[in-house]
């Protein structure tokens, strides 16, 4: 009996014994299912990421459910994006980006989640707080890869309001080598996202463009269509676009996307922002440490290290441009050039600049004035007598008439106005002025000079200015002429 009981007993127990292990394998088998799960995946990810804070655990198993694309797209983009979510609160922007890059790129029909991580995108590049302080210049000498000055760039800051709310206004005023780039953007303050600019170059024409949350109208100078062009995420002005780099959190492998509006060509230009360093930069303006900022596009900035992020230097389309000095402009100061050697002054209203021209001679000295809006070419050139022959020292008049001469051996159709030579005296001494037309390709252009001596120097000013602007313009470069004191 005992053999027989022995024996019913095992084969029930090794039976519930099997039943036991067969529902526990079930359970575990329903368990793994579960994890298996694109979506079970995700909930558990983002229960790690929003309700434990445990970021690390959260991305694994985003990852795990991002190597399931094919099974679930939808849990798949989502968890792209989440993963983005988590590398932008670890504060790795640049990784955050990645992700949100690919969750537009890799899952284009998911529409709500890739509209979630456009703003995410937006977010991740989104600007620190404004290192510059309101009314800051930046000057910066421009010159060929040779080393040779052919002008000079100033960017300036300065807080305002429109409408009720703050902005910033980014102006810019690049003068080299006989053309000028004007440009001014009104943008949040906060965002930095663009609300206006307009960008005025004088060989590509003028344009004004309004911004607007899908969309940018642009209206080009002398066109009376207004060009409706559509934009999709994030998008600055291209005049800004300094501002915006400054206000990057800068680090060595930082990398940041970003779309750029350029007005003048009317598209829009996708560029990437890699960040190397920090390096040593020397120049007029001092040693600096800098971040290299290299753009998609074939150019590259030096942004220095230190809280202020002056841009220092940088060189792209053939030209350099290097810091030569930082300065702070109250609302409504004017500008005052000296020069010590030749013993003159200048002195302009708010928004005017002067930069020292080089010249290879010490006999002469050269300064351009250059008006806040980019309508005119402007220089003073100061010469000793010694330095000229003498019979043109003789009369002001034919020394001015020599001048024009030569250049009416240089321009088109150039023409002196009779009426319009002038007697009367600058800085106490005896002037002469004439107006003179000519044409540059088929634009009617002036050319406006001034001649004087004292006692010791040639004092010559010389102003082109389209034919259109010259009569609202010659009053004010008037008043920047008659400034001029000598000792």
């Amino acid at each position: 009996m005992r053999m027989k009981t022995k024996n019913s007993y095992r084969p029930r127990r090794t039976t519930n014994s099997l039943l036991a292990l067969c529902t526990a394998t079930l359970l575990v088998a329903a368990t793994a299912a579960r994890a298996d799960s694109p979506s079970d995946t995700l909930e558990q990810g983002i229960y790690s990421e929003e309700t434990k804070g445990d970021l690390d655990g959260a991305m694994q198993l985003y990852q795990k459910v991002i190597a399931q694309a094919k099974a679930d797209q939808a849990s798949a983009a989502q968890a792209q994006y989440h993963l983005g979510a988590c590398y932008y609160k670890k504060k790795d922007f640049t990784a955050a980006n990645a992700a949100f890059e690919s969750v537009v790129k890799d899952y284009p029909d998911q529409t709500n989640i890739v509209a979630l991580a456009r703003k995410y995108l937006a977010a991740a590049a989104a600007p620190l707080p404004a290192p510059w302080a309101d009314g800051e210049v930046l000057r910066l000498e421009i010159k060929l890869g040779g080393g040779l000055k052919i002008g000079m760039a100033d960017y300036s800051v300065n807080a305002g309001e429109t409408n009720g709310q703050k902005i910033w206004r980014f102006s810019s005023h690049l003068n080299a080598a006989g053309s000028q780039s004007v440009s001014s953007v009104e943008a949040e303050s906060g965002t930095l996202k663009p609300l206006h600019s307009r960008w005025k170059h004088t060989l590509l024409g003028e344009v004004d463009a309004t911004y607007y949350p899908d969309h940018v109208d642009l209206k080009t100078t002398g066109k009376d269509e207004v060009k409706k062009l559509d934009i999709d995420g994030s998008v600055i002005d291209n005049e800004e676009t300094l501002e915006w780099m400054r206000c990057l959190p800068l680090a060595d492998g930082y990398k940041a996307n970003q779309q750029i509006m350029a007005s003048l060509g009317s598209h829009v230009v996708p560029v990437v922002f890699t960040v190397s360093g920090p390096e040593q930069v020397q120049v007029t303006a001092g040693a600096y440490s800098c971040y290299r900022v290299e753009l998609s596009i074939g150019q590259t900035f030096w942004i220095s290290a230190d809280p202020k992020h002056y841009l220092v230097k940088f060189e792209g389309g053939g030209v350099v441009g290097e810091l030569t000095g930082v300065t702070l402009r109250t609302p409504g100061e004017g500008a005052i050039y000296t020069d010590s050697v030749f013993g003159f002054t200048l002195s302009a209203p708010a928004g005017w600049s002067f930069d020292k021209q080089e010249l290879d001679k010490t006999d002469r000295s050269a300064v351009s004035i250059i008006d806040p809006q980019g309508v005119a070419t402007s220089d003073l050139s100061v010469r000793t007598k010694s330095s000229i022959q003498n019979e043109e020292t003789n009369s002001i008049r034919k020394a001015l008439e020599a001048g024009l001469d030569e250049q009416a051996k240089m321009f088109k159709n150039f023409k002196v106005r009779p009426d319009s030579w002038k007697d009367f005296t600058l800085a106490g001494y005896p002037a002469v002025s004439v107006v003179s037309d000519y044409l540059s390709g088929q634009e009617a252009n002036v050319s406006y000079h001034v001649w004087c001596f004292d006692p010791t120097n040639s004092v010559r000013f010389d102003v082109f200015v389209p034919a259109s602007e010259f009569d609202a313009f010659r009053p004010k470069i008037d008043a920047v002429i008659n400034s001029y004191k000598t000792r």
